[in-house]
């Protein structure tokens, strides 16, 4: 080992052994491990609609409220049962309540201005701890609360965080395809969102009828303009899955937030249980997300009092086959002009859902696991790595994906995602670590053997 000390050589052994860990661990992973488990309020609570954190109590007659939101809030006016205003200020804002022993009062607090953010509900019922003492218990004042709200410390994103802004597309995709939403679908930016998606999916029914067949390869990674163009020319062919990724594209572009959503439970990286795309999309007139299977022609689904319902509220309903009161508005083409009902094709209406409900009542089952991708909205890879040399945004989203940002998967089963994704990040880590320490040892010897060389030439004959 002239001239290089051993501890280079010991730190590229070490380096060598974290790719080769690192390698083993991407290309023999379980497709399933790949999705984080999450809870229902992180996928349909977002940052949009104020969130109580927690309240707490700084004196017997005051609260406290600890708010989130997308922006801040510098001022409120608090009604209570729906006059005495008060002020409250900030994102913690504090307001004297009514603690007369077992009644109801409600407290709204509304922004200043009021189109700052929606308005806060809350109700309050106070029992005292001198009541309890009266019984023989001893316990603390009891203020029971309830709101309009969501309430807790959970994970949170906002709906601009699901969606994809599509650059990789390119400036002439993109205005191509608002030009066509603009002169052929006939969306309109003011259209309230059942207008644009009422006149959305017809749209693309229309140009994707016959379409339907396997995908080759290259439309697996392909970005979903280009999927679009090949599904409509008759050159490319696709299944449920391409079907969501071509109306994710379009509903973004049409300003209606969508995401992607992937209804399946896998084995040895196959689906054998179940398995289903579609997407949902935000109804902002609602704040809540609609479930949308472009596939089935299904623009969305409400229930008794109108609002729509979004993919766990089905799954959750079909558990139980309770889906009385539930009405599809469907786009009626050849898929369902034979309903009871259906007097004529090319057209939106609603009809009850159980008629049209067997594909969600056979992919919905207690089997599932529902993934929900955040962008960019490109397929996942499992087996197909041709795509990573074709395309940069395949490459890099897959990459993100298998690192640091995991799908989230919302299901009855559990999910490996959190110990999966703690290992992937540590050996990641390692390998830079390790890289680091080579290059460090590679650069300590060379200045070693510059100074070695330095001292030689001193002593040459004539110095």
């Amino acid at each position: 080992m002239t001239g290089r000390p051993w501890f280079s050589y010991f730190a590229a052994f070490v380096f060598l052994l974290a790719v080769i860990a690192n390698l083993y661990l991407f290309f023999s992973r379980e497709w399933e491990s790949s999705f984080a488990p999450t809870s229902y309020a992180t996928l349909y609570y977002p940052l949009d609609v104020p969130t109580i954190r927690k309240w707490t109590l700084p004196s017997r007659d005051t609260i406290q409220l600890h708010l989130a939101y997308t922006h801040a809030i510098t001022e409120w006016k608090i009604l209570t049962d729906g006059g005495k205003p008060q002020a409250g200020y900030g994102m913690q804002p504090a307001f004297r309540i009514d603690t007369t022993f077992s009644q109801l009062h409600t407290y709204t607090l509304i922004p200043v201005p009021e189109h700052n953010c929606p308005a806060i509900e809350i109700g309050i019922r106070f029992y005292s701890k001198e009541f309890y003492g009266s019984l023989g218990m001893q316990h603390d004042d009891v203020y029971i609360v309830r709101a309009n709200v969501p309430c807790g410390e959970f994970e949170q994103y906002t709906v601009g965080d699901w969606v994809d802004d599509y650059r990789y597309v390119g400036e002439k995709g993109l205005a191509d395809a608002g030009s066509i939403l603009r002169d052929e679908v006939g969306i309109h930016y003011s259209d309230p969102t059942f207008t644009k998606m009422e006149k959305l999916v017809p749209y693309l029914r229309k140009k994707l009828k016959g379409s339907g067949g396997v995908p080759k390869d290259d439309e697996r990674w392909m970005n979903p303009w280009l999927l679009y163009n090949e599904m409509i020319s008759g050159t490319g062919k696709g299944w449920c899955t391409q079907n969501a990724q071509v109306y994710v594209f379009w509903a973004n572009q049409a300003g209606i937030p969508t995401r992607f959503v992937f209804g399946a439970r896998t084995q040895d990286n196959t689906i054998v249980y179940t398995g289903h795309a579609f997407a949902e999309s935000y109804i902002r007139e609602q704040n809540r997300w609609a479930y949308v299977d472009l596939s089935q022609g299904q623009i969305y689904i409400t229930n008794k009092q109108g609002e729509v319902l979004s993919t766990a509220d089905l799954f959750h309903l079909n558990q139980h086959n309770a889906f009385d009161s539930t009405l599809a508005r469907i786009y009626v083409d050849q898929t369902w002009e034979k309903l009871p009902g259906v007097t004529r094709t090319d057209t939106v209406m609603s009809v009850p859902f159980p008629l049209c409900n067997a594909l969600v009542r056979s992919e919905f089952t207690a089997h599932s696991i529902f993934k929900y991708r955040r962008p960019p909205n490109v397929e996942d890879v499992r087996e197909i790595y041709t795509g990573f040399f074709k395309d940069w945004t395949f490459l890099a989203g897959n990459l993100e994906r298998y690192l640091f940002k995991p799908q989230l998967a919302y299901s009855f089963y559990p999910t490996e995602g959190g110990q999966t994704y703690l290992l992937r990040r540590a050996l990641f880590l390692g390998l830079l670590a390790a890289f680091l320490l080579w290059i460090g040892a590679v650069m300590l010897a060379r200045v070693k053997r510059g100074r070695k060389r330095s001292v030689d030439e001193t002593h040459l004959p004539g110095r």
